[in-house]
């Protein structure tokens, strides 16, 4: 049974292009280790979000509106300490990968025109990060109560392409180098129940904030060098979470969950061994 829920978790890993998904999978709410236990492992997830381009500084390469359907490939090697038998603290160093689209609306001068932009931001692969904790906060029998609270931090290098319109027909306007820094602060309180041995089925609400800035320098016309800085932000901050936590054996476990807010949806794959 417990090899059979191993291969399903690889197996919608290798589907996850076709479905959407989000930024990093947080596994059982409740610590999963003893004082003094140390653990290693991996998350990876792949993530379609839509986030809020604010605050845009020159307007050269950026215009404010909202970037539909990022794409962002993360993996994340992994390490956590059991403080106390109720309380553990990991931290992740890994990579991360974006790529997206978007559109935003300006004035053409004093013309009266509207201008359309079209920017296409392809993603070279940069850092990503993360702290966090976990905190048994009841455990009795087959259930289990806790929380856990995660900070994740992505470098984004890439190059941006811009292309503008006033009558429906669009043109090659700028173009440059972008960086943008993502910081992801989860939230996730929920309870976790023993279905059988070895394998738990766990969920609760998840509150999810996503900040962050890009700064962006190219050239656009006539003028060889500009530059252009922009505030990043997710709509929605509320949702759920749902998993299954499995045993390969007695220090090695899996898991796979469905993540879910108002502007992203969540599958993530963790494995982790403890000793």
């Amino acid at each position: 049974m417990k090899r059979n829920i191993f291969c399903i978790a690889i197996l919608l890993v290798c589907a996850s292009g076709s479905v959407t998904l989000a930024v990093a999978p947080i596994d059982q709410p409740a610590s999963n280790l003893r004082e003094g236990w140390l653990s290693l492992g991996a998350d990876y997830s792949n993530t379609t979000i839509d986030l809020q381009i604010k605050n845009v500084d020159t307007g050269s390469l950026f215009t404010e509106g909202t970037a539909k359907d990022v794409k962002i490939d993360l993996i994340l090697g992994k390490a956590g300490y059991g403080i106390t038998n109720n309380w553990e603290v990991f931290a992740g160093f890994g990579a991360a990968k974006a790529d997206l689209n978007y559109e935003g609306t300006e004035p053409h001068g004093d013309s009266g025109l509207i201008d359309t932009n079209k920017y296409d931001i392809s993603g070279d692969t940069g850092f990503a990060a993360q702290i966090g904790t976990k905190y048994t906060l009841f455990e009795k029998a087959l259930i289990r109560a806790g929380a856990t609270l995660q900070l994740t931090w992505l470098s984004l290098p890439g190059t941006i392409t811009k292309e503008q319109s006033t009558d429906s027909i669009f043109l090659n306007s700028g173009e440059g180098d972008i960086d943008t820094d993502l910081f992801v602060l989860q939230a996730a309180p929920g309870l976790s129940y023993q279905v059988s041995y070895g394998i738990s089925i766990y969920g609760g609400p998840l509150f999810q904030w996503i900040f962050g800035t890009s700064d962006a320098t190219g050239k656009t016309g006539l003028i060889s060098k500009v530059s252009d800085h922009a505030d990043i932000r997710e709509d929605s901050v509320i949702g759920g979470w749902v998993g299954i936590h499995a045993d390969i054996d007695a220090f090695t476990t899996v898991n796979v969950e469905y993540q879910m807010t108002g502007s992203s949806g969540t599958i993530g794959l963790g494995l982790m061994s403890k000793f």
